[in-house]
């Protein structure tokens, strides 16, 4: 299995886009997938420099309703028309974002959806997308495994209440034919806790070692993260997670390099235009 940053946040390829986003291009076997589309068509530009064929995508996974993970989904389109983009029913939702007194929409315009319908394929709580590669909801949620940003919303009915992020998905993807030997989890944001999602993965596929992570944690200037909630989850990492993990995009620096502090070279950042394979 093979894995592109397409974009996010960082780089150290200059020749290379980097923004507030993320996306990922996947081989698994003979598919291609992409999750993620970032805040824009950037991506695209870069995912042409790495040579990262974007005509010849199978599938693509939306994993939730925020613009730095949609916003290059009409580039996506215009690319590939008949692309078929799997996403949670909840992902039709509003979601919104409270700064000082004001809360601003950062999901996508409310008729896009619409506009696409053909294009989604809109799921309950489990899919597959192909042999070896699913997306799923997170299915645990301890308390002690995730921060709540109240600062993250979502409207119903007029009404604004605490985002509950049934919106989000993660993909479990098996690089082997041989189940036994690992799964890799990619888990874009992780806003119901990067130790929840693990311990769902666990559940589901319990003779599945975790042989790799890679994503967001959700960590970046996020209250509640303070050095406690920060152990915990560097421990719950290395001990559900038998290979490295990737982190990068709303991780953010101060938070990597403290649990970096407690993992060691088990954790690593990744950036615009790395690859790893599985």
């Amino acid at each position: 299995m093979r894995i592109l940053t397409l974009i996010e946040n960082t780089r150290d390829n200059k020749k290379l886009y980097a923004e507030h986003g993320l996306s990922f291009y996947i081989e698994l076997n003979d598919k291609k997938i992409l999750v993620d589309s970032g805040a824009s068509d950037k991506f695209i530009k870069n995912a042409a420099m790495m040579r990262a064929d974007l005509a010849a995508l199978d599938a693509a996974v939306i994993s939730h309703n925020h613009y730095d993970h949609t916003g290059g989904l009409e580039g996506l389109f215009k690319l590939c028309p008949n692309i078929k983009v799997f996403a949670i029913k909840d992902v039709a939702g509003n979601y919104y974002r409270k700064i000082g007194p004001f809360n601003i929409v950062i999901c996508w315009n409310k008729h896009f959806l619409n506009r696409h319908r053909d294009n989604f394929v809109l799921f309950t709580q489990f899919q597959e997308v192909c042999e070896g590669f699913y997306v799923m909801g997170c299915e645990v949620f301890n308390e002690d495994n995730m921060l709540r940003d109240k600062r993250l919303l979502k409207k119903e009915r007029n009404r604004y209440t605490p985002d509950d992020f049934k919106h989000e998905i993660f993909a479990v993807a098996f690089p082997h034919d041989e189940r036994e030997k690992g799964c890799v989890v990619i888990s874009s944001c992780s806003h119901s806790g990067i130790v929840n999602i693990l311990e769902t993965v666990r559940l589901t596929w319990p003779d599945a070692p975790i042989i790799g992570v890679i994503g967001g944690f959700h960590l970046q200037n996020v209250p509640g993260v303070n050095e406690t909630f920060i152990k915990h989850t560097a421990n719950e990492l290395s001990r559900l997670s038998s290979g490295c993990v990737y982190t990068c995009h709303c991780t953010g620096i101060k938070a990597y390099e403290r649990l970096k502090a407690h993992m060691g070279d088990q954790l690593q950042t990744l950036k615009t235009g790395e690859e790893l394979t599985f």
